[in-house]
């Protein structure tokens, strides 16, 4: 959107380093002084609430998104739902389009058993008369399900998965380079002037990140009124080819090299590692790893103890499970124990200059960017979670 000259607002949620990086127009961070102000009012108004009424940390956080975005009024805003879309405050914005990205076992007392039920509870995120552009990783299995509640709900669905064919897929350490051709069309067919099928290429790493890439498409192409299954234009590959994302399968440092991610699924793991190892050896990669205690943190050990073979795990400041908890997992394997991110990063660092290592820092968001801010001679004790 911001390439076709629009002022595009983003509230995303997590943040890596300062709070502030989850308020966006454009590449701009909302400011300081804006942020403090809209903080004191936000706060004003939540001690007026009764005792068993007041804001948790997204609401609050919601709350000046919506104060700051009405005095800066961008063209366009996008939000990121905390959990599911039936019970969170971005419902309040009565969205006419939405994107689903994914679906996954996760938050389940609250979103619903299966996958099923949690894409309703995802759905509701979007008003009567809205579109909802699915993206390719949700399960195919739950197409027919989608569409029919969709359409309950006076909503449209729209697969992105349709819409093109990607071929001659390419994951390397800068990013990922695919192909494209309009689906339906014949073997012979042209998806540009040119003859042939269109080049693209993401500065994002893994497979995954390309159905991302075309569900972000779609839905700057709807929400302009363009047609979501035309060849893209030279302007939208550029845009694409330029986008990045901090703490997704991110090269934060060289000399030794280190990696981190922020994924706290299974399902996330799942997809980075293999990104991962698709241009990087796994016997030439040291992993730190840690879970988050409020996670998966048995299915995600085993995941990553199945896909390496060189470990020092440590328990991040910040909700870390403690180690014993998943040691077990990683029995027979090079294991080194730290006690906490500090130690980690510093071990870490050190050994893969010796041996001339990679390193990958996993598990979670806070394990990840402590491990970051602990390698770059930060405290990660001082770090601005909420």
């Amino acid at each position: 959107l911001g390439a076709r000259g629009l002022s595009a607002g983003c509230f995303t949620s997590p943040h890596l380093f300062s709070v502030r990086e989850r308020f966006l127009i454009g590449e701009r961070r909302i400011p300081q002084e804006a942020f403090e102000r809209h903080a004191a009012t936000v706060l004003a108004f939540n001690e007026t609430l009764p005792d068993g009424d007041r804001l948790g940390a997204f609401e609050f956080l919601f709350l000046m998104a919506v104060m700051w975005f009405g005095e800066e009024t961008p063209d366009v805003i996008v939000w990121e739902a905390g959990i599911g879309g039936r019970y969170d405050p971005v419902r309040t914005l009565r969205a006419g389009l939405v994107g689903l990205t994914s679906i996954e076992l996760e938050h389940t007392q609250i979103l619903g058993a299966t996958e099923e039920l949690i894409a309703y509870d995802k759905i509701d995120a979007l008003r009567p008369g809205g579109v909802l552009a699915v993206s390719a990783e949700v399960p195919p299995a739950l197409r027919e399900r989608i569409a029919t509640y969709c359409a309950l709900g006076d909503k449209r669905a729209v697969f992105c998965g349709d819409h093109f064919e990607v071929g001659d897929v390419a994951n390397r350490a800068d990013g990922v380079a695919f192909t494209l051709t309009p689906a339906g069309a014949t073997s012979n067919a042209t998806a540009d002037a040119s003859g042939e099928p269109i080049a693209m290429r993401l500065a994002l790493a893994g497979r995954h990140q390309i159905d991302n890439a075309l569900t972000a498409l779609a839905l700057a192409r709807i929400y302009r009124g363009d047609d979501p299954s035309a060849p893209p234009s030279r302007e939208e590959t550029d845009a694409l080819a330029a986008m990045k994302w901090p703490g997704r399968l991110e090269h934060v440092a060289s000399d030794p090299d280190l990696w981190i991610d922020v994924g706290h699924t299974p399902l996330a793991v799942d997809l980075v590692t293999r990104a991962y190892l698709e241009f990087a050896p796994r016997e030439r990669t040291l992993v730190v790893f840690g879970v988050s205690a409020t996670k998966d943190v048995a299915k995600i050990a085993e995941l990553v103890a199945a896909r390496f073979d060189r470990f020092i795990l440590t328990c991040a400041f910040k909700s870390g499970a403690p180690v014993e908890s998943f040691a077990q997992v990683f029995a027979g394997k090079d294991v080194t124990l730290a006690a906490d991110t500090i130690e980690a990063a510093r071990i870490a660092k050190a050994r893969a200059a010796g041996e001339g290592l990679s390193v990958l820092a996993l598990g979670g968001l806070f394990l990840a960017v402590e491990t970051e801010h602990a390698w770059l001679g930060g405290d990660p004790r001082e770090l601005d979670f909420l």
